[in-house]
């Protein structure tokens, strides 16, 4: 069973293209990593009450839900990324 399938099976019921928002916890040292795959989207970020981890929320304009797989499947070989 594909590990997207639930999200994927939630995406059916979206009408594309849509507004979606990737929201992710992360290491402040893989920032750097992590922007360039939003370099089309709408970027907030929010550091830790300690600084440690930052908090991104990224909107894009999604043609498919396959559109948005397969940029959580790219993002997947970051280490420490949750993505909420």
């Amino acid at each position: 069973m594909d590990k997207y399938e639930g999200l994927r099976k939630k995406l059916a019921e979206q009408k594309f293209p849509c507004k979606y928002m990737f929201k992710f916890i992360t290491l402040e040292e893989n920032l750097a990593e992590l922007k360039p795959y939003f370099e089309d989207a709408e970027v907030k970020t929010k550091p830790s009450s300690k600084g440690k981890y930052i908090s991104l929320t990224a909107v894009i304009m999604a043609l498919s839900a396959d559109e948005i797989i397969d940029r959580y499947k790219s993002l997947s070989h970051i280490k420490g990324l949750i993505s909420l």
